[in-house]
């Protein structure tokens, strides 16, 4: 053998071992979220703690728009890559994604026994929306829904004088009802019981009686041209007996939210209208078209008594855990929170009783952890998303930011999860709310066209018109139904 010959091998062996004796690449995957600030930071940190312990590489990559996981996940499927291996959905998007084979089923990855062990761990009616046709998709990350605040010595106080305004508020609704307050009616001590009327009860008494020597409405909810006044509206109509069955069927079926054109939405309206003809409405609502932050900084103005807020907003208004959070009340311990009013009808019967009742229902919302095809390492995805769900995790992140729990564990345990007792009233409330009733907005793609058909409609026929006949709020309505028809119409002829 010839010395060339013999060097050459030996190089070759030795590569050989260098090679074998290197460390392998770490597996490097992408997460797709999108959080508030303070929420980034704190689950960034965690990203590094998992890296730690698995010796992987975790790039967070932070969306826009909730469409935009799905355009992402395209891009990488059509360059072959694969480095997208977890993506925090929003519920619009839970349907889509699955039903389009964007991503992987996690008893795919894992087995459907281990997943079934897994899965008992979080609460049914997050795994619920997560589900379709019987299998599950998705890990839950957080649900939210809205609650009742108020201030507790504003409604002492209008209980401790309840008798001084009834005969006003009594006559504003004699000439919309031709009766007034309901047969035998009393202001409820319990926020539990309260329906539209104590609302109406409340607000005019507020509206009439200076605090700091000042007369305002301090009742409001939110008004800006957004989704988050969309969700309020229909949840009044989900609390006056609206549903939104047959969602894509206008000739049959409960179809109140999307036609426009039934009880429980002329109801809505005609409340909404009496609110701000009476000046019981807030009129920062509509004039300074206020979202949930505006509702913030007026109640720490003393300015709003009574609203409709979210977990998390709950905990920036009492002032959190993160340093953030510093609070939007003189007094936090003044905080009171309540399952939703119930919806009754404005219109009355001759004995004095309203004409249609509905519920305490609540909106529903939340976000979802989905493992797209695009996975470099479907198993590590699942254990990621388990891992930021863990019990530990769930309550380091829900006592800080005021997610509200999909464990178990910790919805079953909030005195042990959580050491303030206030937080474990929210959501010792939430979860009455859950029992309550919450519904979500319909899942379409057509749904942000039909919700400007919602503001626009609140705007002339609440706001400009302040129209409270019935039959002329049907008949204003009318036209956004007709608008309505002509959406959903063309989403079927695409099918």
């Amino acid at each position: 053998m010839t010395f060339k010959i013999k060097l050459f091998c030996v190089l070759g062996i030795c590569l050989l071992i260098f090679s074998c004796g290197e460390k392998p690449e770490k597996t490097e995957m992408t997460v797709l979220i999108r959080m508030m600030d303070i929420q980034d930071l704190w689950f960034r940190e965690k990203m590094k703690e998992f890296e730690n312990q698995n010796q992987v590489k975790i790039n967070v990559v932070t969306f826009d728009q909730v469409e935009d996981v799905k355009e992402m996940i395209d891009l990488e499927k059509k360059s072959g890559k694969k480095t997208i291996g977890l993506v925090k959905t929003a519920m619009e998007m839970v349907y889509p994604l699955a039903s389009q084979n964007y991503l992987i089923a996690p008893e795919e990855i894992v087995g459907p026994s281990q997943l079934d062990k897994d899965l008992k761990e979080y609460l049914p009616e997050a795994l619920e929306i997560g589900t379709l046709e019987n299998k599950v998709y998705y890990i839950p990350r957080k649900l939210e829904t809205y609650l009742m605040f108020f201030l507790k010595s504003k409604v002492q106080d209008a209980l401790d004088n309840r008798e001084k305004d009834l005969k006003g508020i009594n006559q504003l609704l004699k000439s919309v009802n031709g009766y007034g307050l309901p047969q035998g009616y009393q202001l409820e001590s319990d926020p539990q019981k309260w329906d539209y009327y104590d609302l109406a009860v409340l607000s005019h008494y507020w509206a009439n009686h200076p605090y700091q020597g000042l007369k305002l409405p301090r009742m409001a909810h939110r008004g800006k041209r957004y989704a988050g006044t969309v969700n309020e509206l229909v949840t009044r109509i989900y609390q006056l007996g609206g549903g939104q069955e047959d969602i894509l069927s206008l000739g049959g079926g409960q179809e109140d939210i999307l036609s426009m054109t039934t009880d429980p939405v002329i109801d809505c309206f005609q409340w909404e209208s009496f609110f701000i003809q009476n000046n019981l409405y807030h009129p920062g609502m509509w004039e300074q078209a206020w979202s949930g932050g505006n509702i913030w900084k007026a109640i720490s103005q003393g300015e709003v008594f009574l609203c409709f807020l979210h977990q998390i907003d709950l905990f920036f208004v009492h002032g959190g855990s993160d340093p953030t959070m510093t609070g939007y009340l003189l007094d936090p311990e003044d905080m009171g929170i309540s399952i939703m009013p119930k919806g009754v009808s404005l219109d009355l019967t001759e004995e004095g009783q309203a004409r249609r009742e509905g519920g305490h229902f609540s909106n529903l919302y939340g976000w979802w952890w989905g493992i797209p095809v695009t996975s470099p390492d479907p198993k590590l995805s699942y254990k990621l998303a388990r891992f930021i769900t863990s019990k530990a995790n769930q309550i380091e992140e829900c006592s800080r930011f005021g997610m509200y729990p999909v464990r178990n564990d910790v919805i079953d345990n909030l005195e042990q999860a959580f050491d303030a007792s206030w937080k474990q009233e929210i959501f010792r409330v939430s979860r009455l709310q859950f029992e309550s009733g919450t519904e979500a907005t319909p899942q379409l793609t057509q749904w942000p066209q039909i919700g400007k058909n919602y503001l626009d409609a609140w705007y002339e026929i609440a706001v400009e018109k302040k129209i409270l006949k019935r039959r002329e709020i049907a008949k204003a309505l009318d036209k956004y139904a007709q608008l309505n028809q002509t959406v959903l119409s063309s989403a079927q002829a695409e099918k």
